[in-house]
């Protein structure tokens, strides 16, 4: 059965540039935030706290401010790289050489174990083995995510045929 140019773009080409996207956004970023010094790094999060805090001021009731800020700065490694996971597991499932979540876990974990290397060689930071245990879960949950959602619109379609 033929396609015309529409459907393809819309079933092939919108999809795939999306999970191109998601996989290049969080890199992009990331690279971006490693090659900030401790100093700027840490400014930018604080100041983030601070809104945060400004809207959520009972949030000091939990945790000191300090104890804040390093669970907002786990907390965006995990983001970043659960949107990288979804990207990677998306864009995996376009090939059959490598079984798709594997595959996209091992690439965003060496991902991130090469961004803690970065790390090493910026000012005033250091590689840590807790952040890449972070980013490994953020990728596995956004494989995790994806790979449901495949399978429930696979189920679907399978349904309403």
């Amino acid at each position: 059965m033929k396609h015309s140019g529409k459907t393809f773009f819309a079933r092939e080409i919108l999809p795939l540039a999306f999970w191109v996207f998601l996989t290049v956004l969080p890199v992009v970023a990331t690279f971006a935030f490693s090659s900030q010094n401790a100093q700027t790094s840490g400014g930018l999060s604080l100041r983030i706290l601070r809104r945060i805090l400004s809207l959520f001021p009972f949030l000091t009731s939990f945790a000191s401010v300090r104890t804040l800020h390093k669970i907002l700065r786990k907390l965006a490694h995990f983001s970043l790289y659960f949107c990288l996971g979804c990207g990677l597991r998306g864009l995996f499932s376009y090939q059959r050489r490598i079984p798709a979540v594997p595959g996209a876990i091992v690439a965003g974990a060496a991902y991130a174990a090469l961004d803690e290397l970065h790390q090493r060689f910026t000012s005033g930071r250091s590689p840590q083995l807790t952040d890449v245990l972070i980013d490994a879960c953020g990728v596995i949950a956004g494989c995790a995510l994806v790979s449901l959602l495949f399978f429930l619109f696979r189920k679907r379609r399978v349904r309403d045929s």
